[in-house]
């Protein structure tokens, strides 16, 4: 028989952190102290994993199973039994002591402690998946609030094209070398940017509200310069590899994997069902000199044979089953999905950076030049600009969308300890 519990869960390494977790045993405040006017993403991720009240819920799960774990260990404590019977025709006082144990508990005693232990293990791996939680919703949101950053940006910037077209407009106009179309387009067009603008403002704020709660200060301030640019690249190495790091470290599995195991010792139990109330013990009784001999209670069954508790316990077992194949199809889902549309996100990024928005904007100069000549009207400039922020905005937005399918393929992998074996074992073949 063990004398130890399983170790609790390592959510250092298995989400790539600096530096151990903290249990608090009091609640986190409302607001934690500023994160500082610069906020690069590891720093983000470190403090979200520190902030978070569902990580600690989840620790605090490893601790209560952590208890069970010891409890199972120790043998229940003997039950005393102390009886006086006056005889009816007088006399003295008989007295009856038994001292007796649960034998059943012994006996199930090292079942126990493998089901408490599985039951650690499986509350181990579920705190695990919390941690990648926080580390894939504060990426995520870091992610977004960077790209919105950068939309506003650039509708910032086509706002500003649109006030110098106008006043432009208004000088031809007024010199009798435009028309009045020219100036209404263009006044149509720069209240639709600014309509544009107001929206990724709004947006940008919520998601830095977001990030601001995930980082345990949601009453502080959301101006953070994010030095961390969006991760654009292909995966690092092919998808079976991936998917081979998802099945081996993947936290939702191995939580499943110690759920069947512990209810598989629940189900061995359930057979020793009939034999409780079992005791095993000495009696002792004094009627003028002691007596004393062992005593044996054994239930008879008559009403309860304890099939209803094993047949319980079998269909939890195969409830367990079924939900661990559940989850080994999804962790495969997932894996591919993030895989597929990491890979092809990318290079959409890639072909929009380097091929579609240099050629809008050359087809933008060619417009601007051709307009400020005096040879056409506003109209093919504005589709030209118009089409440029498009180009932008799509190459940021397929960017973001690679980022995340990035953040979603490290979390469905099982976290940043996969993402170095697997890389690892890419760079050896």
């Amino acid at each position: 028989m063990s004398c130890a519990t399983p170790p609790g869960p390592d959510i250092r390494a298995a989400a790539g952190l600096a530096n151990a977790v903290q249990f608090h045993t009091e609640s986190l405040p409302a607001d934690a102290p500023p994160a500082g006017n610069t906020l690069d993403l590891p720093a983000a991720v470190e403090r979200a994993v520190r902030q978070s009240p569902p990580l600690q819920v989840a620790l605090a799960e490893v601790r209560a199973a952590q208890a069970d774990a010891r409890q199972s260990r120790r043998l229940l404590n003997p039950v005393l039994n102390v009886v006086f019977r006056q005889p009816n025709g007088g006399g003295s006082t008989v007295i009856e002591t038994g001292l007796s144990a649960d034998f059943l508990s012994v006996l199930q005693t090292p079942r126990r402690i493998r089901a408490a232990d599985n039951q650690l293990r499986a509350a181990s791996a579920r705190a695990i998946g919390a941690a990648l939680d926080v580390i894939a919703d504060t990426e995520k949101s870091y992610h977004t609030a960077n790209a919105l950053r950068q939309e506003v940006a650039l509708l910032e910037q086509g706002a500003a094209h649109t006030d110098r077209l106008l006043q432009l407009a208004r000088r031809r106009l007024d010199a009798g070398e435009g028309t009045r179309l020219d100036l209404a387009t263009l006044e149509a067009r720069r209240a639709e940017t600014r309509i544009d603008l107001q929206e990724r403002r709004l947006q940008l704020t919520r998601e830095r509200l977001t990030l601001a709660r995930l980082l345990g200060q949601p009453s502080g301030e959301t101006a953070w310069q994010q030095s961390t640019p969006l991760p654009v690249a292909a995966p690092a190495g092919p998808e079976a590899d991936w998917l081979a790091a998802a099945l081996r470290n993947r936290p939702e599995i191995q939580a499943d994997r110690w759920q069947l195991a512990a209810l598989g010792d629940a189900r061995a139990l359930a057979r020793l069902a009939l034999f409780e109330g079992s005791a095993a013990g000495l009696d002792a009784e004094r009627e003028g000199d002691w007596s004393l001999g062992p005593s044996l209670a054994v239930p008879l069954p008559l009403f309860d044979w304890g099939q209803a508790r094993r047949a319980k316990a079998r269909a939890l077992a195969i409830a367990a089953r079924h939900r661990l194949t559940q989850t080994v199809r999804r962790t495969v889902q997932e894996v591919r999905q993030a895989h597929a549309a990491q890979a092809r996100l990318a290079a959409a990024a890639a072909q929009a950076r380097e091929q579609l928005t240099p050629r809008q904007r050359q087809r933008v100069e060619l417009a601007r030049a051709v307009y400020e000549s005096g040879q056409s009207e506003i109209t093919p400039l504005l589709l030209a600009e118009l089409d440029l922020q498009k180009a932008q905005l799509r190459t940021v937005q397929l960017e973001l969308r690679a980022a995340l399918a990035s953040t979603e393929l490290r979390r469905a992998s099982g976290g940043a300890a996969a993402i170095f074996k697997t890389t690892t074992n890419s760079q050896k073949q």
